[in-house]
């Protein structure tokens, strides 16, 4: 009886093993498949344009969000781990809360693709206390649907201007 059972058990892990190693083949095959049509691909088309870049050397593009967009912008920022880390840090400075209005842009040139959340409290926060700030900015870069990297700057309350011209 001892043996039978044995045999019953090595049966059904052999073939557990062995749709394990099918599925695997297939997936080894699909990638290597998938590589070689991306690298051909890559060598006829035409080179891509260089990402807009975090820099701020255009100015004017800044715009508000209508109350459609800034419900998107913000679903974009909920939906990705990019965007929660970002709404992380604004939290560990104290940057998360109901008395800090927040104001969402639109980078008109990058073609909506770029967005920036505005923080601003009344009394001065952050991480240290050497150092207040009374706002804080966040500047995602999307591609199509997900946040691909996100850019913090943070404003003194008195002093140097920031980098990031808004419109009022």
């Amino acid at each position: 009886m001892d043996s039978s059972k044995n045999f019953y058990v090595f049966l059904n892990f052999c073939s557990i093993n062995s749709r394990k190693v099918t599925r695997l083949v297939s997936c080894l095959a699909l990638g290597i498949s998938l590589m070689s049509v991306c690298s051909s691909a890559a060598m006829t088309s035409e080179p891509r344009e260089p990402a807009l870049q975090l820099s701020q050397t255009q100015t004017q593009q800044w715009r508000r969000m209508t109350s459609d967009e800034q419900a998107n912008a913000l679903q974009y920022i909920l939906d990705s781990p990019l965007g929660i880390a970002a709404l992380n840090q604004l939290a560990i400075e104290g940057f998360i809360s109901p008395g800090c209005p927040k104001t969402f842009y639109l980078n008109e040139n990058s073609g909506g693709f770029q967005t920036l959340l505005r923080v601003k409290c009344p009394s001065e926060r952050g991480v240290s206390g050497a150092v207040g700030y009374s706002e804080m900015r966040v500047i995602f870069n999307r591609f199509e649907s997900n946040i691909e990297d996100f850019k913090i700057e943070r404003v003194l309350s008195e002093g140097r201007a920031p980098s990031t011209t808004l419109p009022d």
